[in-house]
C-alpha cells in the first residue's frame, strides 16, 4: 500500500463505500446468515461459495481463497493498482483526491485514464448534439426514425451522428483542451501522412459503448453511404476491448437483477429495440461471437439463465451453438429462442409488438441442448430415414455431454419418440458414453499427478501425519499459529501478549508473513481494526489467507467477542513448548558431537543446557487435554 494515503483519508472511504454496492455491480448476491453469497467472479464455479460480510467490510471466496475489501476487489475485478482503486472508489463516492504536499494524490496512468473516459464522454455529447439538433445529423436521425426507434429511446442510448467533412470531432475536442496524443490514442482521431489530424468516424450513425459502470469507452459506427466494412469499432485503447463488455448492459442492469435472467443478442439494434419494446434485460456481444469475458460477466450476473436470440440464418446459429459451449462450460443455465431465417430480433420484435415478440419467440424458447441436436440436423439431411442411425449416434455423443440427467432424460425421451427407437436402447448407448467420458476424465486426474517428462509422480506433501484422504494434516503448534493469528486480527491485547512471550517467527512463510504485518499495524494502532488492517496490506496471498481467517471466524463464532484468556494462553504455552523442542534438537545435536570428538568440557555444557531445557519444557506444556479445540482449522496431526 502506498503509504501517501491519510488515514484519515481511508477510514471516510470506508464509511463512505459500501462492499455489498461494489460487489453487486459484478456479482448477483443472496443473503444466507451474516453473508451475502454468489458465484465467484475470480473462477468458474456452478455452486456459489463467495462471501460477502457487510458488517466487516470484506469478502472471501471458499473456492479459490481470493479476498479482501471493496479496495482489493475493485484491484482484482478491474486489473488496477492500489491507487487507480482507491481513486475509483473515491470518485464513485464523491470524494475528492486527498493531496499531500502540495501534489494530488494521483498517479499518471489514473490521470491518462481519467482523460480518456472524459474525452469519451464529451465524444458521445458532441455527437448526440449533431443528430438531434444540427441539419447535419438529419441523415442519421431519419435512418433511426426510420429503423423504429423514437427520439425518447435515441436521447435514453445516447445514440449520435459523425459529420462527414472529416474534422468537425477532433477541431472541437483540440478547443476543449485535449491533446492530440489522446485523441489517438482514444480512437476517435486519426494522422494521416502529412501529419494532419482528422476525424476516425465519418459518416456514420454512433453507438456509445458503455463498460460495467455505464462510462463511454468507445463507440460501435454504421455506415450511411454504403462504405465498407457497414460496421467499425474503436480499436482496443487502455480502457476499451471489445471482448470485454457487453453493450447495453448499463441500461439492462436493473431489468437483469429483477428478473434473473439475461437475453443476449448480436447487434445494437437488436438490443435498443427490444429495450423500447419493454423488454429490459436484452445485451449484446458486440456483433461478434461471445468470448470468455463477456460469459463471465454473464455467469457473474444472472440468477436463473441466459437465454439466447441470434439471427435466424446459418452464422447467427452457429454462433448461437459456439456460445453455448463457452456458457456451458462456464456453468451458466441457458435456453435458446429461435427466430425465422428472414428475421432479426429487432425486425421481430417491431412486427410482432412486444406481447406476440414475448408469447411467440420468447416462450416458445427451448433447451440448449434441444437446440443442440436440432441443429444437428443440418449435418444429417436424411436423419428420419438412411442417416438415421448415424444422427442418433452423434445424439448421443451429444446428450453424455451435459451434466444434468434431468435434460438428458427429457432429452432421451424426444429422440425415442421422434426417431422410433426403444428408449432403452438410446438409455444403454448412453451409459456406454457417459462410463467412456468418466474413464477419460479418471485417467487424466491420474495422469496430472505424473510428471511426464520424467515418469516420476509429484508429490508436494511431505511424509508427515496425513488424514484419511491423504492430505497432510496441520501439526500442533501450526494450529497454535492459526488460532493466534485469528485473535491477533481481532484484539490487540493478544498481540501485546504474543510479541511479550514469543521471541521467535511463526513457523510457517504464509504465518510469519501476517504476523509480520499485525506487528507493524499494531505498532501505529491501539486497537484492532480487521477492515483497516487488510487495507494495508500489500502482499496478495497474505491478503487474501487473512481473510480466510476472519471469515472462517465469522462464520463459527461471535467476532465482538473477547478470545477466551485461557486458550489464548495455552496457545501461546504451545508455541513456547515448540520453540524449546527446537532448541533441545539443537543441543542434542552438539551433545552428540561432543561425545563423537570425546571433547567432556562440550559434553558438560550440553547436559546442563538440555536439563535446563527440558525444565523449562515440562514448565510451559499445557495439561493433557487443556488445549483448547480451535475456532479454524483442521485437528491437528501431533
Amino acid at each position: 500500500m502506498s503509504m501517501r494515503i491519510p488515514e484519515e483519508f481511508l477510514t471516510l472511504l470506508r464509511e463512505k463505500v459500501d462492499i455489498v454496492d461494489v460487489v453487486s455491480e459484478y456479482v448477483r448476491l443472496k443473503r444466507v446468515g451474516r453473508s451475502l453469497v454468489g458465484l465467484c467472479p475470480f473462477h468458474s464455479e456452478r455452486t456459489p461459495s463467495f462471501h460477502v460480510t457487510p458488517e466487516k467490510g470484506f469478502y472471501h471466496c471458499f473456492g479459490c481463497g481470493v479476498g479482501g475489501t471493496a479496495i482489493t476487489f475493485v484491484m482484482e475485478i478491474e486489473q488496477l493498482s492500489f491507487m487507480q482503486a482507491i481513486e475509483r472508489l473515491a470518485e464513485k463516492s464523491g470524494l475528492p483526491i486527498p493531496k499531500v504536499e502540495g501534489e494530488p494524490l494521483e498517479s499518471e496512468d489514473r490521470r491518462r485514464r481519467t482523460e480518456l473516459f472524459e474525452v469519451n464522454a464529451l465524444t458521445t455529447k458532441f455527437y448526440n448534439h449533431i443528430l438531434m439538433n444540427h441539419p447535419v445529423g438529419a441523415q442519421g436521425l431519419s435512418y433511426l426514425l426510420e429503423r423504429g426507434l423514437t427520439k425518447k429511446t435515441i436521447v435514453q442510448f445516447q445514440l449520435g451522428h459523425a459529420p462527414g467533412n472529416g474534422r468537425e470531432l477532433v477541431r472541437f475536442l483540440r478547443k476543449r483542451g485535449f491533446s492530440v496524443d489522446v485523441l489517438v490514442e482514444a480512437g476517435l482521431g486519426l494522422i494521416n501522412s502529412d501529419g494532419e489530424l482528422f476525424d476516425r468516424f465519418r459518416n456514420r450513425v454512433m453507438f456509445p459503448i458503455g463498460d460495467l459502470q455505464g462510462r463511454t469507452v468507445g463507440f460501435g459506427a454504421r455506415t450511411l453511404v454504403g462504405e465498407e466494412p457497414k460496421y467499425v469499432n474503436t480499436q482496443e485503447t487502455p480502457i476499451f476491448r471489445k471482448g470485454n463488455v457487453l453493450y447495453g448492459y448499463p441500461h439492462a442492469r436493473q431489468g437483469i437483477r429483477k428478473s434473473g435472467k439475461v437475453l443476449l443478442l448480436e447487434g445494437y439494434m437488436d438490443v435498443i429495440a427490444l429495450h423500447q419494446h419493454g423488454i429490459p434485460h436484452a445485451v449484446a456481444s458486440l456483433g461478434t461471437a461471445l468470448t470468455q469475458e463477456q460469459a463471465a460477466i454473464l455467469r457473474r450476473v444472472v440468477a436463473d439463465e441466459v437465454m439466447l436470440l441470434y439471427d435466424g440464418d446459418m452464422a447467427g446459429q452457429k454462433a448461437a451453438l459456439k456460445s453455448i459451449e463457452i456458457l456451458r462450460d462456464m456453468g451458466v443455465p441457458i435456453r435458446v429462442a429461435q427466430l425465422p431465417k428472414d428475421l432479426d430480433p429487432d425486425e421481430a420484435v417491431r412486427i410482432r409488438g412486444e406481447d406476440g415478440f414475448k408469447t411467440e419467440i420468447l416462450d416458445k424458447a427451448i433447451s440448449a441442448l434441444q437446440f443442440q441436436l436440432l441443429q444437428l440436423t443440418h449435418r444429417h439431411p436424411n436423419h428420419m430415414t438412411s442417416d438415421r442411425i448415424d444422427y442418433l449416434r452423434d445424439a448421443i455423443q451429444i446428450l453424455s455431454g451435459e451434466s444434468s440427467s434431468i435434460e438428458r432424460e427429457a432429452m432421451i425421451e424426444w429422440l425415442s419418440k421422434t426417431y422410433s427407437i426403444s428408449l432403452a436402447a438410446l438409455k444403454d448407448d448412453l451409459q456406454m458414453q457417459l462410463r467412456q467420458k468418466s474413464q477419460h476424465e479418471y485417467t487424466n486426474a491420474r495422469v496430472k499427478k505424473w510428471d511426464t517428462s520424467t515418469g516420476v509422480r509429484i508429490n508436494t506433501i511431505s511424509d508427515q501425519t496425513r488424514s484419511d484422504n491423504g492430505e497432510r494434516l496441520p501439526l500442533k503448534h501450526e494450529v497454535a499459529e492459526r488460532q493466534l493469528l485469528v485473535y491477533m486480527l481481532l484484539d490487540s491485547e493478544v498481540v501485546k501478549q504474543v510479541q511479550m512471550s514469543v521471541h521467535s517467527e511463526f513457523s510457517l512463510p504464509l504465518h510469519s508473513a501476517l504476523q509480520a504485518y499485525l506487528y507493524t499495524f499494531y505498532a501505529e494502532h491501539e486497537r484492532a481494526d480487521p477492515e483497516l488492517f487488510l487495507s494495508t496490506v500489500d502482499d496478495s496471498a497474505v491478503l487474501q489467507f487473512a481473510v480466510k481467517l476472519l471469515q472462517e471466524a465469522i462464520g463459527i463464532t461471535d467476532p465482538e467477542k473477547k478470545p477466551d484468556p485461557q486458550g489464548v494462553r495455552d496457545y501461546i504455552q504451545c508455541l513456547i513448548g515448540y520453540d524449546l523442542e527446537r532448541e533441545m534438537t539443537r543441543v542434542s545435536a552438539s551433545l552428540k558431537t561432543a561425545i563423537e570428538q570425546g571433547n567432556s568440557a562440550m559434553m558438560k555444557q550440553a547436559e546442563e543446557e538440555l536439563w535446563q531445557l527440558r525444565n523449562e519444557l515440562v514448565q510451559h506444556t499445557p495439561v493433557t487435554g487443556s488445549m483448547h479445540t480451535p475456532i479454524i482449522g483442521r485437528r491437528s496431526g501431533r
